[in-house]
């Protein structure tokens, strides 16, 4: 019996130890998971953060709440940010392509307010079409060309508002135009600090 006890007590000091040592190496590793989630996450605030500062155009508020309602945002890392900033823009051009066009169906509209809408509804199908190649671009790593696009989709809000004012009146798309601008320079800043 003194043997068995002994071999127990043994077994029982024995396993304490082994789970202190494991308790010991593995803390280090457990207690590190949580801090590499919110640094992954932090690429967000951090990337707006900068592009709010360097551009009077961009809120840091709109920066970061657009980025982080996009899928995938989470986990994405600058180049992921750049893919989700394009598509946000694509899906806000092409909204409010569809916007201007569904204004144009209706009565009573002026010759001069008819051309804006059509100019608004042509500059932000191109700024789509820009942003959408500009997207397989970045992806295939064509850095320069994707930023001549997005830059080409940061003026088409410009175009619809300018319209607007010539004639003296408010741009139809004033919330749209807003946003493109936003959206847009959003992109064109990740991509140039993409390289």
């Amino acid at each position: 019996e003194d043997s068995i006890s002994a071999m127990g007590r043994f077994t029982s000091v024995f396993l304490s130890c082994l789970s202190f040592l494991l308790f010991v190496v593995l803390l280090p590793h457990v207690s590190s998971r949580p801090a590499a989630v919110p640094a992954r996450r932090s690429i967000v605030g951090e990337t707006c953060n900068q592009i709010a500062r360097g551009d009077p155009n961009v809120d840091f508020t709109f920066c970061s709440q657009s980025l982080r309602s996009a899928a995938g945002s989470d986990g994405a890392d600058l180049h992921g940010l750049a893919i989700i900033s394009l598509k946000l823009a694509v899906a806000n051009a092409t909204s409010a392509a569809t916007r201007a066009k569904a204004l144009l169906k209706g009565n009573g509209l002026s010759r001069y307010y008819k051309s804006c809408l059509n100019a608004c509804r042509d500059v932000y199908a191109d700024a789509a079409s820009d942003l959408r190649d500009a997207t397989g671009m970045i992806r295939s790593g064509r850095l320069v060309d994707a930023r001549v696009y997005i830059s080409a989709a940061v003026d088409a809000p410009v175009v619809c508002e300018d319209g607007s004012q010539e004639g003296g009146l408010a741009s139809p798309l004033a919330e749209e135009d807003g946003d493109l601008t936003q959206l847009a320079v959003i992109a064109l800043a990740i991509a140039v600090r993409l390289g």
